[in-house]
């Protein structure tokens, strides 16, 4: 492997070294350096890509800005996450940087064939079948978490793990948790806050959310690539169309682009990989604009920030610590004043309303506040943070909001109005703070009104997400037994 350290391709040039003489250089660096990993910048994104010749291009900022041509070369692998950059060389080696993007590689592994970044977590796969994962710095101790295994996907608060004979396993909390046996028959895993998902060897994919021992819910078929990220599920299916959908397991698919042969969800970026080798990435979530970035492309890879929010009764700080960084992203961010303001009016202010609160928007818009009922057509199909359904339900909100929603449907899932509707739902047209002083979560699914026949385990997935930001609230642990909180709707 060759490392760039120059900002511009003259310098870059200047700065190759044999891959002989990087090693020396690294491993000295490794033993004056212990570096703690970070996220990027308030409002920072980077772009990755691997050329088909090695070459590894990074961009940092909008999606118009120019490449640190030349960060490596020599590549096999590489993957992004907060300001880390890792890649595996064509030799087996893991290499690591952190911080900007001229700062210097540390060697962390050899013989390594597969390997993934999350937080302050690494994770590797190695070519005898072992896998280990660090926490921490860089030079953090790697604690061994099997064998036989092929493929490794870590969170900041889990680990996956997919065996030679397809199986699933998954811990949650430290390194030294248990496993907890998912399913078999799988081709690939996907972890993403607390959602699992499987792209099973038949091409069919499921995922589960809240738990560990949730049911899972079959999503498609004939897929090749998944990905999930936050509140997004993303696939590429077998005839080369990208498709994704937003909000709970039983949101419609929104069709992308054709010719694509991976995606890749990061944030409110979405970016595919075309079979002819160009990459394009989008902002703005799903009906974001396209804009092509590189050919002759080989893998691609996005990160971006978590978004810094104003202090309030939910902040980014607490979704991200409750259900993950993956939902804490820019257009959640910019929703959160208004979600704020229509708590502090509407009471949803003590621990048990504001988690009843969050559960709800998690399961119905990912707390989007542009989420929309992806698959319909319907004028007035479900949009907002609580998907406002139907034209009695828009009718009433714009008699009790002052605005036509009836000719202006499109505003419910606005970033004025949305968290006014979403309020108005939960104190005028219900009065589900009751049901949450009651610890009751079957009443608050009654009173939103998703639809228990597709899934009869949705009440106990959106009660476990209740259960976990209640015990965040109420600094650490449930302020009633557990027998007291009704799940069942």
């Amino acid at each position: 492997m060759k490392v760039f350290t120059g900002r511009n391709a003259t310098r870059v040039a200047a700065a190759t070294v044999a891959a002989g003489l990087l090693t020396a250089g690294l491993s000295a660096a490794v033993s004056t350096t212990v570096a703690r990993a970070a996220e990027l910048p308030a409002g920072s994104s980077r772009v990755g890509v691997l050329s088909t010749n090695g070459d590894l291009h990074v961009k940092e900022g909008n999606l118009q800005s120019s490449w640190v041509m030349g960060v490596a070369s020599g590549i096999n692998r590489f993957e992004v996450a907060g300001d880390r950059v890792g890649v595996l060389d064509t030799g087996g080696k893991l290499w690591v940087k952190e911080g900007n993007l001229w700062t210097g590689w540390s060697e962390l592994a050899e013989g390594v064939k597969d390997f993934r970044l999350a937080g302050n977590r690494i994770g590797i796969v190695r070519t005898d079948g072992t896998v280990a994962v660090k926490d921490g710095g860089l030079q953090a101790g790697w604690s061994e978490q099997g064998n036989g295994l092929r493929e490794v996907e870590i969170t900041p608060d889990r680990v996956g793990v997919l065996g030679n004979d397809g199986v699933v396993s998954v811990k949650e909390g430290g390194l030294d948790a248990g496993w907890v046996p998912q399913v078999g028959g799988v081709a690939d895993l996907e972890l993403s806050g607390d959602r699992i998902g499987v792209l099973r060897t038949d091409g069919t994919v499921a995922v589960k959310e809240s738990n560990l021992w949730s049911n899972w819910v079959e999503q498609t078929n004939g897929v090749v690539d998944l990905e999930l990220s936050g509140s997004l599920i993303g696939v590429v299916r077998s005839d080369g169309l990208a498709t994704v959908k937003e909000g709970n397991l039983y949101s419609g698919w929104v069709n992308q682009l054709g010719d694509a042969k991976d995606i890749e969800i990061s944030g409110d970026r979405i970016g595919v990989l075309r079979t002819n080798g160009t990459a394009v990435v989008k902002d703005g979530g799903v009906y974001g604009a396209w804009v092509e970035q590189t050919g002759g492309v080989k893998q691609l890879r996005l990160a971006t920030a978590t978004p810094g929010s104003a202090a309030g009764h939910v902040t980014i700080a607490d979704i991200t610590a409750i259900y993950g960084s993956v939902y804490a992203t820019d257009t959640v961010a910019a929703g959160l004043p208004g979600l704020n303001e229509v708590m502090a009016q509407k009471g949803i202010t003590t621990p048990t309303r504001k988690a009843a609160f969050l559960a709800t928007l998690k399961h119905e818009s990912g707390f989007r506040f542009n989420a929309g009922e992806a698959g319909s057509t319907a004028t007035y199909r479900g949009r907002g943070f609580i998907q406002l359904t139907g034209q009695y339900n828009y009718q009433s909100a714009g008699a009790s909001l002052g605005h036509d929603f009836l000719n202006n449907p499109s505003d419910a899932a606005s970033l004025q109005w949305s968290a006014r509707v979403a309020g108005w739902y939960w104190t005028v047209a219900r009065n589900i703070n009751a049901a949450a002083d009651a610890y009751d979560m079957g009443a608050v699914g009654r009173a939103i009104g998703y639809s228990y026949a597709l899934d009869p385990t949705e009440s106990n997935n959106r009660c476990a997400s209740y259960k976990r930001a209640l015990a965040y609230f109420n600094g650490g642990s449930l302020p009633v037994p557990e027998a007291s909180i009704n799940c069942a709707r």
